[in-house]
């Protein structure tokens, strides 16, 4: 059972660790600058589970990563210590299953969305809640005809790989675990409520296809209202701190610290980290980096900081 887990564990990370589609706009592309106003990096918000419409990329983003002599992920998904250290730190304790760790209603929810995607309720309830939740997503997702490996993030790294670029990963695999299992039981209950409802209602793929259109335009308010349709915001509160506020100061210093050594740097991270006063492109700029937002073409007073 360990090993049918194992073969989905990249492809759920992924799901989680973000979140029908228009004509093409532009997703969002900003550009980073030193004091002379020379440009030292792209930050480039990504979807990481998608399909083959979410390709080609648009030229200017295809055109700054072919200048960029680096990209930088927030995980190496290919190394497979990740998926091993997911494995490890997602499985329950020995004998503790989450029949006895859910109230009763949320177990039955979740033996509903097992059943709906296909899985055996014995394989997911051995799960830690975080990764039971991330794995139907990552499921029901398939199932919609969305992958990881059409996943932006996972396309430019293997495209990253053919052109010979060099990789860094802004985080390692037990920092996303621990962000991903933080916020105490409640924020946990809450986005597992709000992964559940969806499966078990089909509301997934009409989800996923407004986050992608959100994406493709480039509407940081509206990626913003998505990550939490249908949840209590003050239950998940404390969980978003974790996945969202820590993880983009973290990512902030540590490009950073990036920006210290030559050459230019392409930056893909979920569309997510990079919206508002606490995104990434924001708290780059609080660290003295000229940022400003080449795509899609700004309708907003603040197109750059």
């Amino acid at each position: 059972m360990n090993r049918w887990i194992g073969r989905m564990a990249r492809g759920a990370l992924v799901a989680l660790v973000g979140a029908g589609l228009p004509a093409w706009a532009d997703p969002a592309l900003w550009e980073v600058a030193d004091a002379r106003g020379q440009v030292r990096a792209h930050v480039f918000g990504t979807v990481h589970l998608c399909n083959a419409t979410c390709f080609p990329l648009p030229a200017p983003v295809r055109a700054a990563f072919e200048r960029a002599d680096t990209l930088a992920v927030e995980l190496d998904m290919r190394d497979p210590a990740v998926a091993a250290t997911l494995l490890r730190a997602g499985s329950l304790p020995a004998g503790e299953t989450l029949e006895t760790r859910l109230p009763a209603d949320l177990y039955a929810d979740l033996s509903a969305a097992a059943a709906r995607v296909g899985v055996p309720v014995q394989h997911v309830r051995v799960l830690q809640p975080w990764f039971a939740s991330s794995f139907l997503v990552a499921m029901a997702a398939i199932q919609a005809g969305y992958s990881t490996d059409a996943g932006v993030d996972s396309v430019l790294q293997a495209r990253a790989g053919r052109s010979g670029k060099a990789l860094v990963a802004l985080e390692s695999a037990q920092r996303q675990v621990a962000a991903l299992a933080g916020g105490g039981d409640g924020a946990q209950h809450a986005a597992m409520r709000q992964t559940l409802d969806m499966i078990n209602q089909n509301q997934l793929p009409d989800y996923l296809g407004r986050v992608l259109a959100a994406w493709k335009s480039g509407d940081a308010a509206q990626l913003a209202a998505l990550m939490f349709e249908g949840v209590d915001e003050n239950a998940v509160a404390p969980l978003f701190a974790e996945l969202i506020d820590r993880r983009n100061a973290e990512m902030s210093a540590r490009i950073d610290a990036l920006l210290v050594h030559p050459g230019v740097l392409f930056v893909a991270v979920g569309g997510g980290h990079l919206v508002g006063e606490g995104g990434i492109p924001a708290r780059l700029a609080a660290r003295g980096w000229q940022v400003r937002q080449v795509s899609p073409v700004t309708r907003q007073a603040r197109g750059s900081y």
